[in-house]
């Protein structure tokens, strides 16, 4: 299974296909889901580390907080994979798809995977060096570029029609982090 996710994330079309068809897609996508928010919870972790040793408690410190963050990062991973999971489909529902919002649901976490590589940005390492936003930069193409595999293969798109449909759905979302975000 993780050979078959692997061929997902580097963008290969029949694993999508081969995935959506397996009888353990449910528990897969469950488990990727899991993976993205335990990621999403460590880097909380890692950008709270300071906030986490001020407490004088040994079990705060080293398993109630981290145990709040966690679960905070599996709502987080569960709460975008909604989003961008409906951001995708409406897209692609604008462009005349006629999938269901579960299958596109099913496939999300795949997508979630490599929006880890902005974990550096996210948890404030780094102090704004190079290497750092090109992390996240690479983290979000590759995002984008999951996400048209995944209209184009569960919507049976063109590759012109999933790179607009998943465009559409990438900038709304622009949108609206430009909306929600203060300047800074």
């Amino acid at each position: 299974m993780a050979k078959l996710v692997g061929k997902m994330i580097s963008l290969d079309d029949p694993s999508y296909r081969s995935f959506l068809e397996l009888p353990k897609t449910e528990t897969v996508s469950r488990l990727l889901l899991l993976v993205v928010g335990l990621g999403y919870g460590a880097i909380s972790i890692a950008s709270q580390a300071s906030y986490i040793s001020s407490f004088d408690s040994a079990l705060l410190q080293n398993f109630l907080v981290p145990a709040i963050f966690i679960l905070f990062g599996i709502l987080t991973a569960f709460i975008t994979k909604v989003g961008m999971a409906a951001l995708l489909w409406a897209g692609s529902k604008a462009l005349g798809g006629t999938a269901k919002y579960r299958a596109v649901s099913l496939v999300t976490p795949v997508a979630l995977l490599p929006g880890l590589l902005g974990a550096p940005y996210l948890a404030g390492l780094g102090g704004g060096s190079v290497w750092v936003n090109l992390f996240l930069v690479a983290g979000i193409i590759w995002m984008y570029l999951v996400g048209v595999k995944i209209v184009q293969v569960v919507q049976g798109f063109s590759a012109t029609k999933a790179y607009l449909s998943a465009g559409m759905a990438f900038l709304f979302l622009a949108s609206i982090y430009y909306l929600v975000i203060p300047a800074s």
